[in-house]
C-alpha cells in the first residue's frame, strides 16, 4: 500500500511540475542614455511577477550598454502583471508601479517606458490554433509561430534542433518546415519556444502532402439532368499529380440564397487510383451556387476538416431544369379511313422529347406537338420523356 501511494505522490508530482512550465515571461530591459541623471542616481532595477513567481534585473546606467534579460514561468492562473522600477541615490523618478491584466492564453506583450531603463515584457508561450484551423501543415506551406523568443523543433522522434540564428531572440517567427535542416519527409514535427535552455508547451503539427494547383480555379460543371435533382457534377482539373502514400480531401460549401452567406455540406476522400487524368469529379450535386475547398492529407489522416493551408475554387453554378410537363388530347377520326390518335404538347425538360405507347419501344416526338398515331379502339398508355428520361412529377 505504501508503494502505490509514493507512486501516486510522485506521478502528480510529475504533472503540477509540466503544467508549470507551460507558460513563461521574458523580460527584456534596456538602460536609457539620458544624461540628465546625476552621477549617482542611474542604478536601480526592474521587477515583474505574476501570482507567485518573478524575477528582477539590476541596472547600471554606467555600465550596462546592452539589454538584460529575466526570465520566469508562471505558476497557477493570476490574473494581474505587477511591474517595478526602482531607482537608488536620489530618486529622481521615485519608484514607479505598474500593473497589468494579464490572462497566461491570451497575454502576449507589454512595453514599459520607465526613467531608469525600458522593459519590453514578452510572454513565452506558443498559442494554441484558431478555431477551425488543423494541425496538418505541408512542407511548402508558411508557417507563423508568435509568443517566443529562443526556438527549436523535433522532427519525428528525433532530438530537438536549435532553430538556425536568423530565427532566435525574436517575438514571432515565419518560415518553411522543408527549409529547415535536416527536414526529409518526416509525418511530425514539434516546436517550443524559449529563453535559452528554458522552454515551455510544446506545438505539434503533422506534415501532410502538398496540394496540387488547379489548372482553372472554376471547375468544369453539369447541370442537373430532371428539375429537383441531385444530378450535377463538378469537375475540377489538376496540374499535377497527387504524390504517393497520400488522398484528396475535399470539401463541399453551398452558398445562401443571397449569396452573402454559406455553409459546409459534405466531405469526400479520394486517393490517387481513383485521380484519372489529374481530373476528379464530384457527382450528385443540386442546383446552386457552391465552392470547393481541398488539400492533400496522408492516406491514414481521417480528419475530415481542411486546414488553412487548403486550396478553394471559385464560386460555381449549377442550374436547375425546368420540369418536364405535356397536355395528352384524344384525336378521334373523322371517318372509318382516317388515322386518330393522341395529341402530344411537350414543354420543359430538356428536348428532343420521347414517348412510349403501350410499353412499346421508345420513339422520338419529331415534331412539337406531335399526333401519335392510333388504329385500333380502347384504352392505351403513353408515357412522355425529355432526351435524360426525366418523366413529369
Amino acid at each position: 500500500m505504501k508503494k502505490k501511494l509514493l507512486f501516486f505522490i510522485f506521478f502528480l508530482g510529475s504533472l503540477l511540475a509540466n503544467a508549470q512550465t507551460e507558460y513563461a515571461v521574458l523580460i527584456k530591459s534596456q538602460v536609457n542614455p539620458r544624461s540628465v541623471w546625476p552621477p549617482d542616481d542611474n542604478e536601480g532595477f526592474h521587477y515583474a511577477f505574476a501570482g507567485a513567481n518573478g524575477c528582477t534585473i539590476d541596472l547600471y546606467g554606467r555600465v550596462d550598454k546592452v539589454p538584460k534579460y529575466c526570465f520566469f514561468y508562471v505558476i497557477g492562473d493570476p490574473t494581474q502583471l505587477l511591474f517595478t522600477e526602482g531607482m537608488g541615490a536620489s530618486q529622481i523618478c521615485g519608484t514607479i508601479r505598474k500593473t497589468v491584466a494579464y490572462n497566461k492564453d491570451t497575454f502576449s506583450y507589454y512595453y514599459f517606458n520607465g526613467c531608469l531603463a525600458d522593459s519590453e515584457i514578452m510572454a513565452i508561450h506558443i498559442p494554441e490554433l484558431p478555431p477551425g484551423e488543423t494541425n496538418g501543415k505541408c512542407s511548402e506551406e508558411i508557417i507563423t509561430l508568435k509568443n517566443g523568443w529562443n526556438w527549436r523543433y523535433q522532427l519525428d522522434n528525433g532530438g530537438w534542433v536549435n532553430f538556425p540564428l536568423q530565427f532566435q531572440e525574436k517575438t514571432s517567427i515565419s518560415f518553411k518546415i522543408k527549409d529547415l535542416p535536416g527536414y526529409s519527409n518526416q509525418s511530425q514535427i514539434h516546436f517550443q519556444a524559449g529563453y535559452q535552455t528554458q522552454f515551455t508547451n510544446i506545438r505539434t503539427y503533422n506534415i501532410i502532402g502538398c496540394s496540387p494547383e488547379l489548372q482553372e480555379k472554376k471547375p468544369t460543371t453539369t447541370n442537373v439532368k430532371c428539375d429537383n435533382e441531385s444530378s450535377g457534377s463538378a469537375t475540377l482539373k489538376f496540374k499535377t499529380d497527387l504524390n504517393d502514400n497520400d488522398k484528396f480531401l475535399f470539401n463541399l460549401y453551398v452558398y445562401n440564397i443571397n449569396l452573402n452567406s454559406f455553409e459546409f455540406l459534405s466531405s469526400e476522400f479520394a486517393e490517387k487510383n481513383q485521380i484519372y487524368n489529374k481530373t476528379f469529379t464530384w457527382n450528385n450535386i443540386a442546383y446552386g451556387t457552391y465552392f470547393i475547398k481541398y488539400q492533400a492529407q496522408s492516406t491514414s489522416d481521417n480528419n475530415n476538416r481542411t486546414g488553412s493551408n487548403a486550396i478553394s475554387t471559385d464560386p460555381f453554378i449549377i442550374e436547375n431544369v425546368a420540369p418536364l410537363t405535356y397536355t395528352a388530347t384524344g384525336v378521334q377520326p373523322k371517318c372509318s379511313t382516317d388515322t386518330g390518335g393522341i395529341l402530344i404538347r411537350a414543354a420543359g425538360g430538356t428536348p428532343p422529347y420521347y414517348y412510349i405507347l403501350n410499353n412499346q419501344a421508345k420513339k422520338e416526338l419529331t415534331t412539337n406537338p406531335f399526333l401519335i398515331p392510333i388504329s385500333n379502339d380502347g384504352d392505351h398508355k403513353v408515357i412522355i420523356l425529355d432526351s435524360n428520361n426525366c418523366l413529369e412529377k
